[in-house]
């Protein structure tokens, strides 16, 4: 069922003003012909939009820059590939909260587009080594900046550094979609031909399943960390809840060698964040309490590693011609890929403006530690500058600030779908947002909440509601996990869950994937289950079906 436009613009912005205080509109894409992102306007209404789950805090001043970034990739990879029937990645701003649709597509003559559908049918025997070349460029500039750290440096050495690291954060989403683009149109076309070679969808991402990726990698590192930890007797320090874990690590000698291990694991993968994107999540090692409370679920829930790495498993009896496109699948490996990448971009390549922006706070003596995260991008060059300075902005940042925690507290309310389907198409937007917008989630009993399976199997269990990475903590064994959508953060957390429920996602965004992996039932683009479900409520996920049952509310009483 299409969603309907709502009815007026109150519903549209249910803070009022729709666009932060004394600000620019945003900008950041449009170069070459595309859609730049703009503020939600009730025109826009006949389109279909997504809220995005990549943002659940909303986006601060100088994240719409990086949002930016974010489109312009995307809609460069989609001119470029001339196969895609949208023109990529088209967003919206309501408050500061993004909507991800389907920008209007170029017209491509058939000729060219026969020679795209030619070129992406080969991509398997090029992908493995443009990727790793790419993965490996991309990761000197990122070391090159985690090197140059800002912190102490003069105002306008600080502004260089955040220009040159913009620009690496550009390049990293050019990178991104170059590949996504490319890599799901592959997969469709494998897909259509294995089914034509009798070979389903299930087994294609079974098979697809079967390979290693770095995400999990780290996770068994994590696992490593917690049993040396139950090993070496500080099980014990792990269960108290009463303050930061690091300094109580540090005051016992016991704990010297786990904490040289530990140090050695931040100083190979704490160049990661919770949150994609999102300036004002600091990464692991800047807050190394981050890992400390994963690792503390990990021991308190004796939660499983994931399964250890293995040769990719092509089922026995196919035909030649289908274990050949399997294999041409593996290749070009879209599963293993979308969680590969997550590390090098979504979760890092926006880290290097987070450190220049609190230097440069630092530097120019700003209100608040993160001030300059409610800067527009123009303001900070000009505060680097020392074309601007604190007396000029401190009263927009605080405005601005206001406006930003006033509409964080709106979140749980926005609709998860605006707008009407006009019949743009964009495989991303399809592949990891929602894979059929028409969907009719409301037939059957009332108790019944209707999505789409990725994960299969059935499993009861008592709801928890997670709407950030802050509420991992209060993770506990056993029970169903019911989010907006989930990061490669929450990966180590997988073993303890009986479900996972996403108001968004398809058959590969994130949940679905790991959920596979730890074999737990899971329903993605179910759109209400945050809205719907509460804390406590005993339910129901058939992750075959695509259904999630209501058995029984929590009990309320005092």
């Amino acid at each position: 069922m299409a969603a309907a436009p709502p009815a007026d613009r109150a519903s549209v912005f249910p803070a009022g003003e729709p666009w932060y205080p004394h600000a620019p509109r945003p900008t950041g894409a449009g170069r070459r012909g595309g859609e730049p992102p703009a503020v939600l306007r009730p025109a826009d209404l006949e389109r279909s939009w997504h809220l995005d789950f990549h943002y659940p805090r909303g986006v601060v001043p100088l994240g719409t820059a990086l949002v930016g970034d974010v489109v312009a990739g995307a809609q460069r990879a989609a001119r470029r590939l001339r196969l895609a029937e949208s023109g990529g990645l088209a967003v919206r701003f309501a408050g500061p909260h993004v909507y991800v649709g389907s920008a209007p597509a170029v017209a491509v003559p058939e000729r060219e587009r026969a020679k795209a559908r030619a070129l992406t049918r080969r991509y398997p025997a090029v992908f493995p080594g443009r990727w790793r070349a790419a993965r490996a460029a991309l990761e000197r500039e990122l070391d090159a900046l985690r090197r140059s750290d800002p912190a102490g440096l003069p105002p306008a050495e600080i502004g260089a550094y955040l220009r040159r690291a913009r620009a690496v954060h550009a390049a990293a989403w050019r990178v991104h979609f170059a590949f996504m683009y490319r890599l799901l149109s592959c997969h469709e076309m494998l897909r259509a031909e294995l089914a034509e070679a009798g070979v389903d969808e299930h087994t294609l991402i079974a098979v697809l399943q079967s390979a290693d990726n770095r995400v999990l990698e780290v996770d068994r590192k994590l696992h490593a960390l917690a049993a040396r930890a139950r090993a070496d007797g500080l099980a014990p320090l792990f269960e108290r809840d009463d303050g930061p874990l690091l300094p109580r690590l540090a005051a016992r000698p016991a704990a010297r060698d786990w904490l040289g291990a530990f140090t050695g694991f931040l100083a190979e993968h704490g160049h990661r964040a919770d949150a994609m994107s999102d300036l004002t999540v600091p990464s692991w090692e800047e807050d190394p309490e981050q890992v400390l409370s994963l690792l503390r679920r990990i021991i308190l829930g004796r939660v499983p590693p994931p399964r250890p790495p293995g040769a990719p498993a092509i089922p026995p009896g196919l035909t030649g011609r289908a274990r050949e496109l399997l294999r041409e699948a593996l290749r070009a490996n879209v599963v293993c890929w979308n969680e590969d990448h997550n590390l090098v971009i979504e979760m890092r390549a926006h880290l290097p403006v987070r450190a220049g922006a609190l230097a440069l706070a630092a530097a120019t003596g700003a209100p608040a530690p993160d001030e300059v995260l409610f800067l527009f991008p123009e303001e900070v060059d000009q505060l680097a500058a020392g074309s601007a300075d604190w007396a000029d902005l401190a009263e927009r940042t605080a405005a601005r600030r206001a406006y930003y925690h006033r509409w964080h507290a709106l979140r749980a309310g926005l609709p998860r779908l605006l707008g009407t389907s006009t019949g743009l198409h964009d495989p991303v937007v399809s592949g990891v947002f929602c894979a059929d917008p028409l969907r009719d989630r409301t037939a059957g009993p009332p108790a019944v909440l209707h999505g789409l399976g990725v994960s299969g199997g059935v499993a009861r269990g008592r709801v928890r509601l997670v709407r950030s990475p802050d509420g991992l903590p209060d993770l506990r064994p056993g029970e169903v996990l019911v989010c907006e959508a989930t990061t490669p953060t929450w990966t180590p957390l997988f073993g303890l869950v009986a479900a996972c429920v996403c108001d968004t996602g398809g058959m590969l965004t994130h949940a679905a994937v790991i959920s596979r992996e730890y074999g737990i039932p899971c329903v993605c683009d179910v759109r209400t289950a945050t809205a719907t479900l509460r804390d406590g409520d005993e339910v129901e996920v058939d992750g075959t079906r695509g259904t999630v049952t209501l058995l029984a509310r929590a009990d309320r009483s005092p």
